[in-house]
Parts: structure tokens; C-alpha cells; sequence
């Protein structure tokens, strides 16, 4: 079984309050594959902040404001939405949804810090994609093979555009021994 995660694919890291550089490069990269791609489950991963987050600069957090739960800055890419109901219409792909970071008085930049989707351990390759590389993805990452699903792991690298040029998230690729490919080679259905 082969695993497509996305994470954070939101409007805010692409065009919105904290875009991420080559964001909508990457996901639109991911989006052209991803119709075809031999994969049987998706999970996305969304950040889903109340209005005050601690995050937030407002509040003495880091970033911008960003991903309110329900604000548009909060939807999934449209382009990458497009290119999921294709895949789920034409190959009836399920998919996992998992919001995190929902609490007021807590940031979360992993949706798998103590746990993950149980579907995951039938997993003989788990393609990882999302934004930002250096931050939520790179987290989720680490946590995930913490856990013990580093050899299941595959970094789609050119899907994961990262503030710091991708440079945090090609140490935790060699670091912990991750696979890698890009868009363009992924595996496609026959």
C-alpha cells in the first residue's frame, strides 16, 4: 500500500498571510502528479487555529496571523483540492483529514506527536509532500520516524518548499537515512 501525505497544503503558506517561497510552485507540481500517482490513501494534515492562537504575533507567538479555522486562508490549495477529487473520483482513493494546532494556548507544527493514523503502519512506502519543509513538514517528519516509520518514508522534495531554502529538511533526510524523488518520479498507476 502506498501512502500520499500532504501537509498543510492551506492557502495562507501559498498566497496568503505566510507565504512560503516556491510554495505554489511546489503544490501545483504535486497537483499535476498527484492524479496519477500509484497511491491508495491520502492523508492532509491543516492547520486549524482559533482566532487569538498563541502563534500569532498578536499574541506574542512568531508568525502572522494564519489559518484561522474557516477563514479562506484555511482551505486547502484549490488547485491541489482539484487534483484530490480527481484522484478520489477516478480511482475512489480515501482520505484521512487531521487538523491540528486547534488549540488556543498550543502550537502544534506536527499532526504526529505522540501518535499517527494506524493505516500508516500498512504502509510499504509513505510519500511525504506540504509546506513549510523546514517547519511542519520537518516536524511531522521527525515525529513519524521517531515512531518507527522511517524505512516507509519517501520525501517528495520538490513539494516541499521550505523557508530556509530546504536545508533543515535535506539534513533530517540524510540524518535519518529518508528516501527521496521529486514530482516526476513518482511511481504512476498502470
Amino acid at each position: 500500500m502506498n501512502i500520499l501525505l500532504i501537509v498543510d497544503p492551506q492557502y495562507d503558506f501559498i498566497d496568503g498571510t505566510l507565504p512560503v517561497p516556491g510554495a505554489r510552485e511546489g503544490m501545483d507540481r504535486l497537483a499535476k502528479a498527484l492524479p496519477d500517482m500509484s497511491i491508495d490513501h491520502i492523508i492532509i494534515t491543516m492547520d486549524a487555529h482559533t482566532i487569538a492562537h498563541c502563534s500569532f504575533k498578536a499574541q506574542g507567538g512568531l508568525w502572522p496571523a494564519h489559518c484561522v479555522k474557516y477563514s479562506p486562508g484555511a482551505a486547502i490549495d484549490s488547485n491541489l483540492f482539484e487534483a484530490v477529487a480527481t484522484r478520489v473520483s477516478k480511482h475512489h482513493t480515501p482520505i484521512t483529514y487531521i487538523e491540528k494546532a486547534t488549540s488556543q494556548d498550543r502550537d502544534e507544527y506536527s499532526a504526529f506527536t505522540t501518535s499517527y493514523p494506524r493505516i500508516m503502519d500498512n504502509a510499504d512506502i509513505i510519500y511525504v509532500a506540504g509546506i513549510a519543509g523546514d517547519v511542519c513538514v520537518h516536524t511531522s517528519v521527525g515525529d513519524l520516524v521517531r515512531q518507527g516509520l522511517g524505512e516507509k518514508m519517501c520525501v517528495v522534495t520538490d513539494a516541499c518548499p521550505s523557508l530556509d531554502g530546504g536545508e533543515k529538511l535535506s539534513a533530517l533526510i540524510s540524518e535519518s537515512g529518508l528516501q527521496q524523488t521529486t514530482t516526476t518520479s513518482l511511481p504512476l498507476n498502470h
